[in-house]
């Protein structure tokens, strides 16, 4: 039969068929791989949002002033930690360890105490402007005795403490601490699984799988006692409570950081919390435990002062952990509980504490405290109630993470 030679004529070409076809699949795969780039990135910065938004609390400069600050900072501690060292011949610098910390003008070494041959962390910070009490000899002796006197088997010691004044040509006045060496890091180290040695903004910025049921709980019990401590010694309340400054030794939690509320200094989360608390500012350290809680299990930071149902579901398979969250942060008598109450619930309770059934410990835990030192602590209180709502950061700025929520110690 012949064809119409018209009919071809009507049909789009072969080529062109292919063409529309081809163009068709291009357009619709190009669509699926941006849904799945958007699924992505979605996923990485909304489900554990909270780990990451501590970015908005942390330093707002630009990175290279961030850089050139730090770089500044960590000549000056230099400079004041060779003043110290030249008249204190008990210990010999080691190492300038990395910036281990979230302060960028805070910094560690590692010294050798050549009275007793042992390697000791050094911290070398410089004075705030609103620190509350002088920084003379009389003072020093007054603070050192009181630290010295913290002995508990949940508190981190402190062996020295000196002031450092970098002369004229310097720049003012710089706190210096030695506690003890300790190899194993901080809570926070443990819950991230990282080096405590490692650079701060290389440690903690990865959500980790949190801790077991049964560690939380035991670490929790061992940090409420600390707290329970301080309160019947009459410490301030001083909201330098979490997980960077909870050195964990012979996997026993211990507080360390306790001086920070006598020298003015403030924590990064303090301005978050202080918000929502500042009415019952006696209220801090309770509501920092629950922070500290909350990351054991969740494997990251809040970021606010009250956990969302958001939060708590990213822990629900924690059920008494989120049990023990709601009756700090959702009690029905509209009241935080105190750590009494806190060390009486289910979860707390029962947990075995063999370092304190030691026979000798009772009377460390009653010693005496002189005068001076309790006049010191009601200084610090007095000095505490009329800034409690204003109180920012110090000169040891400690929001300065380029990552996440730099660790405290």
């Amino acid at each position: 039969m012949k064809r119409d030679p018209n009919f071809q004529e009507d049909l789009p070409p072969r080529a062109s068929i292919i063409q529309y076809y081809g163009f068709l699949t291009l357009v619709v795969a190009s669509g699926f791989g941006l849904l799945a780039v958007l699924a992505c990135w979605l996923r990485r910065n909304c489900r554990h949002g909270g780990r990451y938004e501590y970015m908005a609390l942390e330093a707002e400069g630009g990175g290279a002033e961030r850089l050139e600050m730090e770089r500044k900072a960590k000549e000056e501690a230099n400079t004041a930690c060779s003043h110290y060292l030249k008249g204190c011949p008990r210990y010999t610098l080691l190492e300038h360890l990395k910036d281990i910390g979230s302060r960028v003008d805070k910094h560690w070494f590692v010294v050798r105490d050549t009275s007793v041959k042992t390697e000791r962390l050094l911290t070398l910070v410089p004075k705030s402007p609103s620190c509350p009490v002088k920084t003379d000899q009389e003072t020093r002796s007054t603070i050192l005795e009181l630290l010295l006197n913290l002995q508990h088997p949940y508190i981190y010691p402190v062996l020295d403490l000196e002031f450092t004044d970098t002369g004229p040509n310097g720049h003012g006045t710089y706190i210096v601490l030695v506690i003890p060496y300790n190899s194993k890091g901080s809570l926070k180290d443990l819950i991230y699984k990282s080096v405590w040695q490692d650079d701060w903004a290389d440690k903690y910025g990865e959500k980790s799988e949190g801790l077991p049921a049964s560690q939380v709980q035991r670490l929790g019990r061992q940090i409420l006692e600390a707290l329970l401590f301080l309160k019947e010694r009459g410490y301030p309340s001083c909201s330098h409570l979490h997980s960077g400054n909870i050195i964990i030794q012979n996997g026993v939690a211990r507080l360390s950081g306790l001086e920070n509320v006598l020298f003015g200094f403030t924590s990064r989360i303090y301005p978050v919390i202080s918000k929502s608390f500042r009415s019952d500012p006696s209220v801090i350290d309770v509501v920092c435990f629950g922070h500290v809680l909350f990351e054991m299990c969740a494997g990251y930071e809040l970021t606010v002062a009250v956990p969302t149902t958001a939060n708590l579901l990213d822990i629900a398979s924690y059920p008494q952990v989120v049990e023990v969250l709601e009756f700090i942060f959702n009690n029905p008598k509209q009241r935080c509980p105190s750590i009494e109450e806190l060390l009486l619930s289910d979860f707390f309770r029962n947990i075995d504490l063999r370092e304190m059934r030691a026979t000798s410990l009772p009377r460390v835990y009653h010693a005496h405290l002189t005068a001076s030192t309790i006049a010191l602590l009601n200084d610090i209180k007095r000095h505490q109630r009329p800034r409690r709502g204003r109180r920012s950061q110090s000169s040891s700025t400690e929001a300065t993470s380029p990552a996440v929520s730099q660790q405290h110690r």
